[in-house]
């Protein structure tokens, strides 16, 4: 389909892009490489040339919109338009519209920034589509994404043929590595979660985005009759992984700095009237500081091989993957609270416990990220929803916030 001309309102725009990637029962697909996701991409540029600024595709299919200014490094917004399956309507195309909708509150205002201000749309945040999260992000921050190149979709096409098909040339990946011309970066996001939303609170200003521990756990003990064996003498391996699951719970009850989640539980050999000898399971560890991650895979060890002991189970964790903290930008995050205040709403101190571009932007260049409520904490679902004023708001208070930062030389 091609785009109607929208009312060039934040509301507007956000239920044009809506309709690129609806499908019938309900939602939106659009994934990473896609005619859908090209489709509002281009939408995008088109208005950000629209507002006088310069854009590109780069080599990693990220939309730059660039406006131009004297000197000094690039004040940045951005975040992204690909979907998860049947998505929302405002998880990561919120920040970049809200970004669109600021660039037009500052030329209304004839606003000249004495820094160059850069809009963007990362490429494939979500990974649904070849499992390459974060694509376009790590591609800009100089990460290696080349071993990405190979992954492929159910269909058996790779990422190089897809970019390939969009005429983007693989072994030019590296040229999208710029975010050594950015100084500062903000991110305007749906919460994704309840707390904005049950405290009442109408914006919230991220400190850190929780870093990600991924482990495996696996516990041997001795597969016996459900009916013959006492419970004393029982080498039970879900009854081992159950109290470290219930041990979890009770540690992080209360913490602002660590969640926890056990997703995914299998045991063997899975009889009914048969008592476990293997139980797997993982565990996500989601640490909200740099503090809190230094030890704690030793940390989490302890705890099994405690429990371990006192079951009489053999213990073996394995870590799938381990991704540290980022902490927000303390001027980055004055220049947002300034620019709420001056809205009329006192900010909101929070963690993020979803992972966001920022997260990778942020450990090479001065960042912050704002976030909005989700109705109920919904998201990543078809009922996701932001009522409009708040999603306003958002928009004026990151068009302020660029105000700030771009203002200085």
């Amino acid at each position: 389909m091609t785009l109607l001309p929208t009312q060039r309102t934040l509301a507007g725009d956000l239920a044009a892009a809506a309709e690129v990637g609806a499908v019938p029962e309900g939602g939106i697909n659009r994934f990473a490489w896609t005619p859908e996701l090209a489709e509002v991409t281009a939408w995008v540029g088109d208005e950000l040339r629209r507002l006088g600024l310069e854009v590109e595709i780069d080599a990693a299919g990220n939309l730059l919109g660039r406006w131009p200014a004297p000197a000094g490094p690039a004040v940045m917004t951005a975040s992204h338009l690909d979907t998860v399956p049947n998505g929302g309507a405002f998880d990561g195309v919120l920040g970049v519209l809200a970004a669109v909708q600021a660039i037009r509150i500052l030329r209304e205002e004839g606003f000249e920034p004495a820094r160059p201000i850069w809009v963007g749309s990362f490429m494939d945040e979500e990974g649904t589509r070849f499992g390459t999260a974060l694509f376009g992000s790590r591609a800009f921050c100089g990460v290696d994404v080349s071993e990405a190149l190979e992954a492929r979709d159910a269909d058996g096409v790779s990422v190089a043929e897809a970019m390939a098909a969009q005429d983007r040339d693989p072994a030019r990946i590296a040229e999208a590595h710029r975010v050594g011309e950015v100084g500062s970066y903000v991110e305007l996001h749906i919460e994704q979660g309840p707390v904005l939303d049950t405290h009442g609170e109408r914006l919230g200003v991220v400190e850190s985005i929780c870093g990600v521990l991924g482990l495996r756990v696996r516990l041997r003990g001795e597969t016996n009759h459900a009916g013959s064996t006492p419970p004393e003498m029982r080498r039970d391996a879900l009854a081992g992984a159950s109290r470290v699951v219930v041990a979890l719970r009770e540690e992080t009850l209360g913490r602002s700095d660590l969640r926890a989640t056990v997703g995914q539980i299998r045991v063997a050999p899975g009889g009914r009237n048969v008592i476990p000898g293997v139980c797997e399971f993982t565990v996500d560890l989601r640490p909200a500081v740099p503090e809190t991650f230094e030890g704690l895979q030793a940390w989490f060890g302890e705890l099994v091989a405690r429990i371990a002991r006192q079951e009489r189970l053999e213990p073996e964790i394995r870590c799938d993957y381990a991704l540290e903290p980022t902490v927000m930008d303390p001027d980055v995050i004055a220049a947002i609270e300034a620019a709420t205040r001056e809205e009329g709403v006192e900010p909101f101190r929070m963690v993020s416990g979803a992972g966001h571009d920022a997260m990778l932007v942020g450990r090479r260049a001065a960042a912050g990220m704002l976030f909005v409520p989700s109705r109920d904490g919904i998201s990543h679902s078809p009922s996701e929803w932001t009522e409009t004023a708040d999603c306003e708001l958002g928009a004026r208070v990151l068009a302020r916030t660029l105000r700030r930062l771009a203002s200085a030389t």
